[in-house]
């Protein structure tokens, strides 16, 4: 072996490591935009996608209380808001294997689903909200809400609304 040519302990040498390096990361990247993407992982992608719904909640109750607007009205505008964007990044990453077909009506009928099968859970955040709110803060009464409506939402999501039953 020459001086240019030099082993590494694990028997490879200096210009075969990057090359493996450059593997193994692409690997790890693969597999974990794999599980990422998967079927185990959809709670964790909703979490994450009720997570972010949840911040766009509390910054408009916090916009629309300084507004003026009274904690449960403002509570409930930012509902509808951040209800709305939840349906969108549902229907794109959390349940993005069960595309539902692009006629029309079917989005309508997954949206109107998708409303009907959340109405429970509303109106469960709802009055958690209202019965918390007047002993605590409006961030944590809206904490109430939610951690009160997260596990039937996700139920009636996954068995409900992007059943996998092929294109609806």
């Amino acid at each position: 072996m020459g001086a240019d040519h030099i082993a590494t302990a694990s028997g490879t040498s200096d210009e075969e490591t990057p090359a493996r390096e450059r593997n193994n990361t692409s690997d790890v990247v693969e597999r974990v935009t794999r599980l990422a993407g998967s079927h185990a992982a959809r709670p964790i992608r909703f979490g994450i996608v009720g997570a972010v719904t949840f911040a766009i909640q509390i910054a408009g109750l916090t916009l629309f209380t300084n507004a003026g607007l009274g904690s449960l009205v403002a509570y409930m505008v930012s509902l509808v808001i951040s209800v709305e964007f939840n349906f969108v990044v549902n229907q794109l990453l959390v349940w993005h294997d069960r595309p539902v077909s692009r006629v029309p009506r079917r989005l309508l009928h997954r949206w109107a689903t998708f409303h009907g099968a959340i109405a429970l859970s509303l109106v469960i955040n709802v009055v958690a909200f209202a019965l918390a709110e007047p002993f605590m803060a409006d961030i944590a009464a809206a904490v109430v809400g939610l951690a009160a409506s997260t596990v039937i939402k996700f139920l009636s999501l996954d068995r409900l609304v992007f059943r996998s039953t092929g294109l609806r």
